[in-house]
């Protein structure tokens, strides 16, 4: 008898994505994919109602919690509902869902999180600001020496995750201080400090055409700083 096939779940933080949010649920390949969860951070458009129409299970934030606090909601869904696999896109279509086998691919060989990468071998960005480009570059370069393992696309946000590595009490999504741009490279920091298996799997990264809407809705130093201070945190001993 051939081991049954694990449970996936695919988790879309959404924030006023209108339109987009419809893309992003209607490609997610189901024939691998188990259920697709938008979970809404308080948006004042129709994303939810888009999102529960294309198909997907609609989590309401009620108001405006950030990012992690999205994921996180997200991630207790699939661990209640005994999902095996989560698997993490943007709401926003920056990460392609028609991509998701690959890292399914890495974690069903053994990883335990598999990191999508424009910048490895394979991996392609499409309409990406030049100052994008280089600030996901230093960051990267930053947070692999604060870590001490290397990861050349540290803040991409499209990765698959084996939900048993969340058993890990090291490993805590639940500190109000990871609500926002924190949690993702925490959780990344301390999967790699930790030794657990984290592979770096090719994918593109692709901004969003000309659709009167912003290509990010981060607001420069202010939301770096959360995307940095988990490495510098941790590695100094100031946050678990």
């Amino acid at each position: 008898m051939s081991p049954a096939r694990p449970r996936v779940l695919c988790i879309a933080p959404a924030w006023n994505e209108g339109q987009r949010i419809a893309r992003v649920v209607a490609s997610v390949p189901r024939g691998v994919v188990d259920e697709t969860v938008v979970v809404d951070d308080g948006s004042k458009d129709d994303t939810a109602t888009l999102a529960e129409q294309a198909g997907a299970t609609v989590i309401r934030q009620g108001h405006n919690q950030g990012v992690g606090a999205a994921i996180r909601a997200g991630l207790d869904h699939g661990l209640r509902e005994g999902f095996d696999i989560a698997v993490i896109v943007s709401g926003g279509g920056k990460t392609p869902p028609a991509q998701i086998p690959r890292l399914l691919d890495a974690v069903q060989s053994g990883a335990d999180v598999a990191q999508g990468s424009r910048y490895v071998d394979g991996g392609e960005f499409l309409r990406l600001p030049t100052h994008r480009k280089l600030g996901t570059r230093a960051y990267s370069l930053l947070f692999s020496a604060l870590c001490r393992h290397r990861v050349t696309d540290a803040s991409s946000g499209f990765r698959a995750i084996r939900l048993s590595l969340l058993e890990d009490k090291r490993i805590n999504l639940w500190q109000p201080w990871l609500d926002r741009y924190e949690l993702e490279p925490y959780l990344l920091f301390q999967a790699l400090r930790l030794g657990y298996r984290v592979v770096e799997v090719p994918v593109t990264i692709e901004y969003p055409r000309g659709d009167g809407m912003a290509y990010t809705k981060m607001r420069g130093v202010v939301d770096w700083w959360k995307i940095f201070r988990p490495a510098v945190f941790l590695a100094l001993g100031l946050r678990r």
